[in-house]
């Protein structure tokens, strides 16, 4: 029973570290940033769609679908055995997705002038709800995922 307890135990302490880890990226690629109004460059129903699309895969267990939406340096970072580790551990908490609650979308700015969009959508899920914050090139790749 220890053992169990223990692998349990380093399961929760991964999955903050990888938490951290994905608020650390997020962070980092919008260093600097202030929110602004979406750049032009950007149509606002199709980051919430894009957003919603990885969230979507996500909750149908589609890890690899919603990796290959990132950009390369998130790719390189993240796993699709990452990903669904912390899905796993979500729906473990909150139960199964339910629905969109809302969605928001901002323009972003680096230090150097990139211009981003972030999407916030919060999801509801049997026993509460999770705010997903994702970050978007203009190539429209994912460059930020943030689970809260």
């Amino acid at each position: 029973m220890k053992t169990k307890t223990k692998t349990h135990g380093r399961n929760i302490i991964k999955r903050g570290i990888f938490m951290a880890f994905i608020m650390a990226i997020s962070a980092f690629m919008l260093i600097g940033c202030s929110g602004t109004k979406l750049s032009g460059d950007y149509d606002e129903e199709k980051v919430k769609t894009a957003a919603k699309e990885a969230i979507d895969h996500l909750v149908a267990g589609e890890y690899q679908e919603c990796v290959e939406l990132m950009g390369e340096d998130m790719q390189a970072a993240i796993s699709a055995e990452v990903l669904a580790s912390n899905m796993e551990a979500i729906a473990g908490q909150k139960g199964a997705f339910e629905e969109y609650k809302s969605s928001t979308v901002v323009g972003q700015k680096d230090k150097d002038g990139t211009e981003y969009a972030v999407a916030v959508i919060v999801a509801g899920f049997e026993k509460g709800s999770v705010t997903f914050t994702v970050s978007f090139d203009k190539e429209m790749k994912m460059i930020g995922f943030w689970m809260k």
